[in-house]
């Protein structure tokens, strides 16, 4: 088939860390090994480049810019561009992502060009916030409209009266393979987390407490990423707030702060024998879960949003209620004391990513949902 042109739309990429930037960093590369011409424009100040597609910073979708408030002058010069990048590059598939969030004027811009330009136009709904398109939810009428989760369809369907489809992101298995499963003498939790409150890393910190408190002697790996989507400049206090309770506890040689990019994750993986994700937040749908089963790593997890949606509790790994240490300690302290059970859940869960999330398969769902949804023939733009 005649290959796609398309171009992706997101406030930012790696290495600013989340899920949706790791999620696109992945789909264009795997897309662009399929064949498609691919470009991202993005805010990102410095984006991580690579050769298999290319990657236009703009300084109109930089968040620190549009979220002091946007000048007069911001819709026109933010058309100029789009409509200068898209055309030039006579794009097929534009994707846009979160356009729901923080201004209103990308999906604006975008809606009146897709009709001069002759694009089709999807959208990713990553996750359910305060929609700035409320008095003109110009994406209804867009070619696809996408739920990361059956958390985030339903959050949708309640908040804006529009449900999109359910599509389940997806993660490369080539990058997150598994490797010896052996629990060490000395085992290694990770949390891989940014530091945000509602990431409950005050949890995995209490109990490795509790554990010790079990006669149990454990390490715990933070990821103290600095380049994050901090929305409330909630980063600083937090990691105040955890050090401090670190130090209370008297758990400053038994945890490590590791300022991971999202390349390193894989080996970060392959080093732990339990990964926590003891969220107690509303968690959209939690890429970590999966990049865990992935590595073959049992995961533990907490009961929120759309983890009930990728983790099979007792199978592929542990769900356990938010905010509660005691449960988090017990199912931890349970697959430390058995190897077999921490290689069963592990080999478990790769199988289940394989099956039902691998970006591979998900990007070929993707393609067919383009090319459905084309309003011309590819290369007549």
């Amino acid at each position: 088939m005649t290959a796609l042109r398309i171009a992706h739309v997101h406030w930012a990429f790696p290495p600013t860390t989340g899920g949706v930037e790791s999620h696109l960093s992945d789909l264009t590369r795997i897309q662009a090994a399929s064949g498609h011409r691919l470009t991202v424009l993005t805010g990102e100040t410095e984006p991580e480049r690579c050769d298999a597609y290319e990657i236009v910073s703009t300084p109109l979708l930089d968040l620190r810019r549009v979220r002091g408030g946007t000048p007069p002058s911001y819709e026109p010069e933010l058309r100029a561009f789009l409509a200068r990048e898209l055309g030039d590059r006579e794009v097929d598939v534009v994707h846009a992502h979160d356009l729901h969030h923080f201004a209103a004027e990308p999906a604006l811009v975008l809606d009146d060009l897709r009709r001069e330009l002759g694009f089709a136009l999807h959208h990713t709904f990553h996750e359910t916030w305060p929609d700035v398109l409320a008095d003109r939810p110009v994406y209804r009428a867009w070619d696809g409209n996408y739920a990361v989760s059956r958390f985030v369809a339903e959050g949708c369907a309640r908040r804006l009266g529009f449900e999109p489809q359910l599509l389940p992101l997806a993660i490369d298995t080539d990058r997150f393979q598994p490797s010896d499963g052996r629990v060490r003498r000395v085992p290694v939790l990770l949390h891989p987390a940014r530091l945000l409150p509602w990431k409950g890393v005050h949890v995995s910190v209490e109990m490795l407490a509790a554990l010790a408190n079990l006669g149990i002697d454990a390490r715990l790996v933070l990821t103290d990423t600095q380049r994050i989507a901090d929305w409330d400049g909630e980063l600083d206090d937090y990691r105040t707030t955890i050090a401090a309770t670190v130090a209370r506890l008297g758990l400053q040689d038994r945890v490590t702060y590791v300022r991971a990019r999202y390349a390193d994750m894989p080996d970060l993986y392959r080093h732990a024998d339990v990964v926590l994700y003891p969220t107690v937040g509303d968690e959209p749908f939690g890429l970590v879960p999966l990049e865990a089963m992935s590595s073959g790593r049992p995961i533990v997890a907490s009961r929120s949003g759309g983890i009930a949606e990728t983790v099979v509790d007792g199978e592929t790994g542990f769900v356990v209620p938010r905010d509660d240490v005691a449960s988090l300690a017990a199912r931890v302290a349970e697959l430390l004391g058995d190897p077999a059970l921490c290689a069963r859940i592990g080999a478990a869960g790769r199988r289940h990513v394989l099956t039902h999330f691998d970006l591979h398969r998900f990007a070929t769902r993707l393609e067919l949902l383009y090319r459905a949804r084309l309003p011309r023939p590819v290369g007549t733009g």
